[in-house]
């Protein structure tokens, strides 16, 4: 079975596909969600557009899909995020999990032993 993960993070968006244990990097979108947070202390119209319309190409090939916001989603303030996250969910169908910085890390650590046993 496959399945997409979308991670969401401050500068790009990944996208992998996952079958069981294996994984390919499938696309990197550059959304500057940092950059253009900086400037209007909110997330832009134009970088949310952005993501949605990718999730919606998405969602025409894939039934499984997973979405994750990193960096700068738990940035933002309580307002700001359940206003995102409601639109999100109304314009994709698809819910949008905001990681805990500490489950970014054990992601990555994951990822880097993953790769560190693939190798040998």
């Amino acid at each position: 079975m496959q399945r997409i993960i979308v991670e969401v993070g401050s500068k790009n968006t990944n996208i992998d596909i996952c079958y069981g244990k294996e994984s390919k990097h499938i696309l990197t979108i550059p959304i500057e969600f940092e950059k253009d947070h900086e400037k209007e202390n909110k997330l832009t119209k134009e970088d949310i557009d952005k993501l949605i319309e990718r999730v919606h190409i998405l969602n025409v090939v894939y039934d499984d899909i997973h979405i994750y916001g990193t960096g700068i989603f738990r940035e933002l303030n309580e307002e700001n995020i359940k206003e995102f996250v409601k639109e999100f969910k109304e314009k994709t169908g698809r819910e949008f999990n905001i990681l805990s910085e500490e489950e970014e890390k054990e992601l990555h650590e994951k990822g880097v032993e993953y790769l560190a046993n693939r190798n040998n």
